[in-house]
């Protein structure tokens, strides 16, 4: 009786792995212009989303004949405008780029500091002086020493 059984669930699961298809073809059918609810409804939940400058990022990672697939799908109000592989920042966008943008920008910064306080130490050295009469030539007459 057991035997009878494990032939029609055998069947079964076979024929429920055969119907399957790939999640690589299913991501094809996947075309900008498509609604959010249409993506889910056709690929189901991404493995991460994010949001990124108003944008909807939404990543699905997964696996077709051992091989691994990052796919990505970005949304703007509502509907696709972007699909397919994961998408790289231009190259002046970089994170190593923007720091070493940053990093020349602060290095200015720095040296105009720099010299606004040599500026202001000499503006106060002046000021001091004139405070005192130091900049101006006074005349002191020559006395000759009475006898």
């Amino acid at each position: 009786m057991l035997r009878y059984l494990a032939i029609p669930v055998v069947l079964i699961g076979l024929l429920t792995t055969a119907c399957q298809t790939s999640m690589l073809k299913q991501f094809s059918e996947v075309k900008p212009g498509m609604e959010k609810d249409d993506v889910l409804d056709l690929m189901g939940t991404p493995t991460r989303t994010q949001r990124y400058h108003g944008k909807d990022r939404w990543t699905y990672v997964f696996y077709d004949k051992r091989i691994r697939f990052e796919k990505e799908v970005q949304f703007f109000d509502g509907s696709a405008i972007y699909v397919g592989d994961i998408s790289q920042p231009e190259a002046n966008r970089t994170a190593v780029a923007m720091d070493t943008m940053n990093d020349v920008k602060n290095r200015e910064i720095d040296e105009q500091i720099a010299r606004d306080v040599e500026k202001h130490r000499r503006n106060y050295e002046e000021y001091e002086a004139q405070s005192k009469g130091e900049d101006k030539v006074r005349y002191v007459p020559s006395f000759e020493p009475v006898r």
